[in-house]
């Protein structure tokens, strides 16, 4: 449904947030990155475009906006209803394991299930976090599964690879957002090209695997974000066909790997049907995520 996306005799904090709501329900606005409902899309947008704190919200509630307040809001609120940018995108916030991650249109909206995974210390497939000394984030994007493992493994030199210079920039954002710049190292690499000879004790990774077809159904929303860290190709495979046969030889003799693949699953086994890989149980599922170890690669 069209919208003039009229905002008079809009005052208060509460008369902006229900008029948000209200468009955003009217015109379809497609949720899906952190965000369960309009209800809460709609208080973080007015809240955050404002600097105020989510905790806050009833002190705040019918506090009246100032004139270039309601301005910014309105256009806020125009730019998530009528051209689909993600909440993330407009007020710079991305939030992954209570963590919030700087991100704008250079790097996808921070989600992975292997974020839940590192708030458990990967356990039981590490022992002892004090024993790995070296991370590999591969395809690090705005670096936060590599900021998440830098907490989770304090002994670790994380390394943070990803092709795009771009993203890089903002995981050097977050990095610096994290008081990281000693421990997290980044590195411009399409996969393991500039990070030849090294091996790590953990390499983890949320590659491209939207299928080719996947991307044409995904809503604006999601076509908002860098297509390259999306798409890989008719079976979502592509980067999967080069990282694996490398993977062995980056990790140490004892080292470990967790790989995100979506539902990349039934693709990823028609190619390696006998290596055994575990699939890890995560919010989302027991087929979304895999571990395997170094020794299972020798042979790939």
């Amino acid at each position: 449904m069209a919208s003039d996306f009229s905002a008079a005799n809009l005052a208060t904090i509460c008369d902006f947030t229900r008029w948000a709501m209200t468009e955003m329900e009217k015109n379809e606005v497609s949720l899906g990155h952190g965000t369960a409902d309009y209800w809460e899309e709609a208080t973080a947008l007015v809240l955050r475009t404002l600097k105020l704190p989510f905790d806050r919200l009833e002190t705040f509630w019918n506090a009246r906006l100032t004139p270039a307040e309601a301005a910014e809001v309105r256009e806020t609120v125009v730019r998530r209803v009528r051209d689909r940018v993600p909440l993330a995108y407009l007020i710079h916030e991305g939030w992954l394991s209570e963590h919030c991650f700087y991100v704008d249109e250079r790097v996808l909206i921070p989600r992975s299930f292997i974020a839940e995974l590192l708030e458990e210390d990967l356990a039981p497939w590490i022992d002892d976090p004090m024993a790995i000394t070296s991370v590999l984030d591969l395809c690090t994007g705005s670096g936060c599964l590599a900021v998440l493992a830098a907490e989770a493994f304090p002994a670790a030199a994380v390394t943070g690879a990803d092709i795009s210079r771009d993203a890089l920039d903002v995981a050097q954002i977050n990095r610096r957002r994290f008081g990281l710049e000693d421990e997290l190292e980044l590195v411009q690499s399409d996969l393991f090209e500039n990070l030849a000879g090294r091996r790590f004790d953990l390499i983890i990774s949320n590659p491209p695997y939207v299928t080719t077809g996947a991307m044409q159904a995904l809503p604006p929303e999601y076509r908002s974000e860098p297509e390259r860290a999306l798409e890989a190709g008719d079976d979502g495979m592509d980067i999967m066909r080069r990282m694996m046969p490398e993977l062995g030889a980056h990790l140490t003799d004892r080292g470990l790997a967790v790989i995100e693949i979506g539902d990349g699953r039934e693709a990823f086994e028609a190619i390696w049907p006998d290596l055994p890989v575990t699939w890890l149980t995560t919010s989302g599922g027991d087929d979304l995520v895999f571990a395997v170890r170094a020794e299972d690669l020798k042979n790939l």
